[in-house]
């Protein structure tokens, strides 16, 4: 009776040896889209936004501070583009690890996310055109008057007005995500449809930055489709990567960015800063501010545009050698304290917690 019992202990012992086995196989085992948890973050796609943020304050620090002698704009175009692409790149690599392409809860959240882009845009130009200085007499106003050109083309000129473009990704994604749940390939056919379109009304003189943008959102919603681990197989082959960027490079210097040359540039340049944050380079601590700029990069693009609005005035009676430059640094530094200042916030207050994602979530 005993030896009965010691065999069946170790046949019992032997199974769940087995099923052991059997799970730590199905563990090793799991797919790259394998869904992940609520508050899991890809460090590289944060790291990669804060770059973003730090370029756009760059960007915009030139167009406020310094005259520059030759066309650097063109080198930085593909900076609004990227905020573009890469939302579209986590809706459908992020999104579709924890839910279904169909599911309600992410047509809701992101259409809810959309229309509160277009509610946020419309109350800052608003805001500003209220304490902007008064206009002469029988002046229009500008955000008001070409709300035509704004809101649909995106040819008129609006503070913010990345945001739109951004919001009607949020909202016509989740029937790309519901046509995809059907047919996968459809999110790549509407990509290529989306960019062919913008392509060929640009070429006959009817170009719309909207269109432009949203096709290029549309491009990394497409790409976000594909498994991980074909895009770490692309960033693996980083000397191709440079080459490639370099060809690029030499092409918008002959022949400026078209827009064909400009999606290219997007996808490559995000590429490369997204390899550069997946290295041991966000890990450190000039790497993980970049990672909480990218954490609230909303935030963070439109606090460095008032940080810059706000210096611009500051320095402009100012004609010190250094006052550009100076310009620069202080931008960062305060746009970087800005995020800081908001994580401690919520961290240590659901008040603040709430309201953060009342306007920002």
């Amino acid at each position: 009776m005993v030896l009965e019992s010691a065999k069946l202990l170790e046949r019992t012992s032997e199974m769940t040896q087995l099923q052991a086995a059997g799970v730590r196989s199905r563990a090793v085992d799991v797919p790259e889209r394998a869904p992940a948890s609520q508050g899991t973050r890809i460090a590289a796609l944060d790291f990669t936004k804060g770059s973003l943020v730090l370029l756009m304050v760059l960007y915009h620090w030139l167009n406020y501070f310094v005259d520059v002698p030759w066309d650097v704009y063109r080198y930085l175009r593909f900076l609004t583009p990227s905020f573009i692409f890469i939302t579209g790149f986590i809706i459908t690599s992020v999104y579709l690890a924890r839910y279904a392409p169909d599911d309600p809860r992410v047509r809701r959240r992101l259409i809810s996310r959309g229309l509160k882009l277009l509610v946020l845009f419309t109350a800052l130009n608003g805001l500003a055109a209220l304490l902007a200085r008064p206009s002469p007499a029988g002046a229009a106003n500008p955000f008001g008057a070409a709300l035509y050109s704004i809101y649909v083309t995106g040819n008129g000129r609006a503070a913010f007005d990345v945001l739109v473009p951004i919001a009607y990704l949020l909202i016509v994604s989740p029937f790309v995500l519901r046509a995809s749940a059907r047919f996968p390939w459809a999110p790549h056919a509407i990509a290529a449809v989306t960019l062919t379109a913008a392509w060929a009304l640009g070429r006959k003189g009817f170009s719309s930055v909207t269109l432009e943008l949203l096709a290029i959102g549309l491009l990394g919603l497409s790409i976000g489709t594909v498994s991980r681990q074909v895009v770490r197989g692309a960033a693996a082959r980083v000397g191709w990567l440079l080459v490639a960027y370099a060809g690029y490079l030499i092409a918008i210097s002959a022949w400026n960015i078209v827009f064909p040359l400009q999606v290219i540039g997007v996808c490559l340049s995000v590429l490369l800063i997204y390899v550069a944050g997946a290295t041991s380079l966000s890990a450190g601590p000039a790497g993980r501010c970049v990672v909480e700029l990218g954490q609230y990069s909303l935030f963070a693009y439109l606090a460095q545009i008032v940080v810059l609005q706000l210096l611009r005035r500051g320095f402009r009676d100012l004609a010190l050698p250094g006052a550009p430059l100076a310009a620069l640094v202080t931008a960062t530094i305060l746009t970087i304290a800005a995020v800081d200042v908001v994580a401690t916030a919520r961290a240590r207050s659901t008040v603040a917690d709430r309201l953060y994602r009342a306007v920002f979530a």
